[in-house]
């Protein structure tokens, strides 16, 4: 008995902290690993009119409750760290959540407050040419 319950214990702990996770869908691009992390990023509503190295496509995929702000915030790092100085956001949108919960202490469902989530889109670039690694 002793073991099942400890198991159950480990087994939920280590659930609770694989859902608390926003996921950012990477795709690389042609300057992947061209530059070194960087510590300030412009956000772009659009491509800039000069010369600009492509390094990712990110997608953050928020969970219910995840707000624009911090969808916005967590690309915004993730570009960073792969040495965008700029991020070109190209989509946003608001992801419904389920709405059904289930009670483990009575064995029941029942409805939860609507809640939605934010999925924000955009490319981390590198301002400059390719051969420009400031």
């Amino acid at each position: 008995m002793r073991y099942g319950i400890a198991s159950f214990a480990i087994v939920v702990l280590i659930a609770g902290c694989a859902g608390r996770q926003s996921p950012i869908e990477i795709t690389r691009l042609a300057g992947w690993g061209a530059y070194p992390p960087q510590a300030f990023i412009k956000v772009l509503p659009t491509p800039p009119l000069g010369p600009y190295v492509p390094i990712a496509r990110l997608v953050v995929n928020g969970a219910a409750g995840l707000d624009r702000a911090q969808a916005l915030t967590a690309m915004e790092q993730k570009a960073r760290d792969l040495g965008a100085n700029a991020l070109i956001l190209s989509e946003e949108t608001r992801l419904p959540a389920p709405n059904l919960t289930f009670n483990p202490s009575g064995g029941s469902y029942s409805l939860a407050p609507e809640q939605s989530g934010a999925q924000v889109g955009g490319e981390a670039i590198h301002l400059g040419s390719a051969n420009t690694q400031n």
